[in-house]
């Protein structure tokens, strides 16, 4: 039988492996995520008398993982800098390396650092 300080070791480390995931999606997707999951947790803020028990704590676990994505998101200096920030760096299919590039271009593009002076 596990402890409940085993399991809330798992919890914290699960939460931040979901933090790390989202923070490097694509900032369209992020605000996509961010979209829906706070839908649920308005959902089930507006509806806890019909829902179970482990509905109302699955949104107190998404609301806790939006607030801590939000949080990581006000300290980027810019939307988008944490693009694929925790890639792996396995370049054994070289044609997944070329779209990572192809995006990471694209994302430049699509959400430039401020601090970078482009010349034209």
């Amino acid at each position: 039988m596990t402890d409940i300080k085993d399991l809330e070791i798992k919890l914290k480390l699960l939460t931040n492996f979901i933090v790390k995931e989202v923070i490097s999606l694509d900032p369209v997707i992020r605000r996509q995520w961010l979209y829906t999951y706070k839908g649920i947790v308005e959902y089930v803020e507006s509806n806890t008398s019909e829902l179970t028990q482990e509905q109302i704590i699955g949104a107190s676990i998404y609301r806790d993982l939006i607030k801590q994505v939000e949080e990581f998101i006000t300290i980027e200096k810019y939307e988008g800098q944490n693009y694929n920030r925790y890639k792996s760096r396995d370049s054994s299919d070289s044609k997944y390396e070329v779209i990572y590039q192809k995006r990471i271009e694209q994302m430049k593009e699509d959400f430039p650092d401020p601090e970078v002076f482009i010349e034209q």
